[in-house]
């Protein structure tokens, strides 16, 4: 397999890929939840929670202090965890409230995803590819968050591979985990730089997936082959990021269905208008893309 030269400069339309990416995460997840009209999931939530998480390192790193990324992740996750159970993880550091958790103090009974996620975070020590806390846990709950890895812009596509790494490292450790959040990383990271012409990036990168068993790489299969053919399908008309996760079939599962639809936005560039976020996951959404916009590009959106 060849890799293709990249250019590091991310393109103009990059904001508005941000957006589509975050706005499709939680209008996917919805589309195959039977209670979507009943508020936010933990699939959109957590996301949304890893990614200011990784703001935050972007933050220090902007006043010329070291971060580690990881741990910020990690820190935003048990806060994640706080959300949707209402406590702390015992033992655990009780990490300062940034905007987000005042932005969803008032939500309640968040929608289930993998319950990885939430058994991930429980432990109370840091979870990494070098000390995994579940080394045969597995499930798609890791692809979300891959794609939200690929957000950061002007870095190489192996930091954008090793960042979705680490997010999945903190609750998943099984190495198949691991090796699917990588993959999906590089995916999305694919349709921010090549735009329409990511699927034959995509379809690279699904052969590299093999045959391997483990429900995260069966996961990302289903969704790169599916966001595969909806590019293939929508020729020059309209597109609907969210419209890939009919193609996933009735039993696609919140995460796998939120990750198909982030990776067709990340190479349209946008979520069609008759679509919606889950209630009360709208105005997060919105406040995550300027701060993050600004914060890595330096402009407001």
């Amino acid at each position: 397999m060849t890799s293709p030269q990249q250019d590091l400069e991310p393109l103009p339309d990059f904001a508005d890929r941000v957006l589509a990416v975050l706005q499709a995460t939680a209008e996917g997840a919805a589309a195959v939840r039977p209670d979507a009209g009943s508020g936010p999931g933990e699939t959109e939530t957590l996301q949304l929670f890893l990614l200011d998480g990784l703001l935050e390192a972007v933050e220090w790193a902007n006043d010329g202090v070291a971060a580690d990324e990881a741990a910020c992740m990690w820190l935003a996750g048990l806060r994640w965890y706080r959300t949707v159970t209402g406590a702390f993880p015992q033992n655990s550091p009780e990490p300062l409230p940034r905007w987000i958790d005042r932005a969803f103090d008032a939500v309640h009974g968040l929608s289930p995803a993998d319950p990885q996620n939430v058994l991930g975070f429980s432990p109370p020590d840091m979870a990494s590819t070098g000390r995994p806390a579940f080394p045969t846990a597995d499930g798609p709950g890791v692809l979300p968050r891959a794609a939200a890895m690929a957000l950061l812009p002007r870095v190489d596509a192996d930091t954008t591979a090793r960042l979705a790494t680490d997010a999945a490292a903190l609750t998943h450790g099984s190495p198949a985990a691991h090796r699917a959040a990588g993959l999906a990383g590089r995916a999305v990271r694919a349709g921010l730089d090549l735009g329409p012409d990511a699927p034959a990036r995509w379809a690279e990168l699904l052969g590299e997936t093999g045959n391997d068993d483990g429900a995260s790489l069966a996961a990302l299969r289903s969704a790169l082959a599916a966001a595969i053919d909806e590019l293939a399908g929508q020729g020059t008309g309209t597109r609907d990021a969210t419209a890939v996760v009919h193609r996933l079939g009735g039993d696609a599962d919140p995460d796998t269905a939120a990750y198909a639809a982030a990776l067709v936005a990340s190479a349209t560039g946008h979520v069609r208008s008759g679509g919606r976020p889950a209630p009360d996951a709208g105005p997060v959404i919105g406040q995550m893309h300027h701060r993050w916009v600004e914060a890595v590009l330096g402009t407001a959106p």
